[in-house]
């Protein structure tokens, strides 16, 4: 593993090796050590050992500092953000730090669920082919310990497969925790999410490394509490307007038009939102490029009762006919 210079602000708390390792863990912290500690109790048993460990601070004190001396048995490189970032920034800066060529980034309110994660990741990465891999999980609730398995059903990975924008409509991948990817320095979280900023990082990425690899085992645990910083931006319309459409503008105006995913995600945007006129997306804070014919698309949900609207079999069924209309140029 490299050797990482001492600065005031960073501490290396176990010596490296010459050699880059093959996994760099990737871990944004912020005050929440007992979190911390079963996260690095999950790495501690893990069999594969061929990693580093980076942690980035973002506490106002040195609890997280004074836990990492419990783990010196670990390869951890330690850094304090003087200032703190925000969460998105601290993300892309730990993962700048790492060494190897595959980068997984685990957050410190979720651990490994498995003795043999690591192992199924490094294994994947070796054979698989791919430079994107990601793997099924426990939704566990840090209240109650209720553990809910998510997996890809067949008919998500199908249309995974067909195109990576379908994450437009469901991220059907899940949060950056089950995530391992090949280290690309050009493609980054970009900075002004806080929603989206996973499948737009997932599109980007799959866009220039096309494919991916799915391990049908749940091996990371995520950690799930509605105190969490997520829970302000579900369903949050001056959140998800200005991100959605933001994310969309990076892409043909047009685009809406060609792909059925990403039509149908306007679609439950302006349905749930109840959005009526081009005005109403500066009241969601909204005041960049829209796609083409968004207000045929309006129009055409306006002469709907909402009573239908809000009933999904039908709100699809409708959604694809003025799909079809507006595409054909209707």
């Amino acid at each position: 593993m490299n050797e990482h210079k001492t600065k005031e602000n960073q501490t290396p708390l176990q010596g490296m090796g010459a050699n880059a390792p093959f996994i760099s863990l990737c871990i944004p912290t912020y005050k929440r050590t007992a979190l911390l500690k079963k996260l690095l109790n999950s790495i501690v048993q893990q069999s594969f050992k061929d990693f580093e460990i980076l942690i980035n601070d973002n506490s106002p004190d040195d609890s997280v500092k004074e836990l990492l001396t419990e783990y010196k048995i670990l390869p951890i490189s330690y850094e304090k953000n003087i200032p703190a970032l925000t969460a998105v920034e601290n993300a892309v800066k730990v993962i700048r730090r790492a060494n190897s060529d595959w980068i997984k980034i685990i957050h410190d309110d979720d651990w490994f669920a498995t003795d043999d994660a690591l192992q199924l990741f490094a294994d994947a990465a070796s054979t698989s082919g791919k430079d994107f891999i990601f793997c099924a999980s426990n939704l566990v609730s840090l209240e109650t310990g209720k553990v809910e398995p998510q997996s890809l059903s067949e008919k998500n990975k199908n249309a995974l497969q067909e195109t990576a924008l379908s994450l437009f409509f469901l991220n059907t991948i899940g949060p950056p925790s089950l995530v391992m990817f090949k280290k690309d320095t050009a493609i980054e979280f970009d900075k002004q999410y806080n929603w989206v900023l996973d499948i737009d990082f997932y599109m980007r990425y799959l866009n220039v490394h096309p494919g991916f690899h799915y391990i049908n085992k749940a091996l990371v645990n995520i950690g799930k509490s509605e105190g969490q910083e997520s829970y302000k931006y579900h369903k949050n319309g001056k959140v998800e307007i200005p991100e959605y459409f933001s994310m969309l503008s990076k892409y043909e105006s047009d685009l809406v038009l060609k792909n059925i995913y990403v039509f149908h995600l306007v679609w439950n945007m302006l349905q749930r939102y109840q959005i009526k006129s081009i005005a109403q997306f500066k009241d969601f804070g909204y005041q960049g490029l829209l796609p083409d014919k968004i207000d045929a698309i309006i129009a055409f949900q306006k002469k709907i009762p909402r009573i239908i609207l809000k009933q999904p079999k039908w709100s699809e069924k409708l959604m694809r006919r003025c799909f079809s209309k507006l595409a054909s140029g209707g």
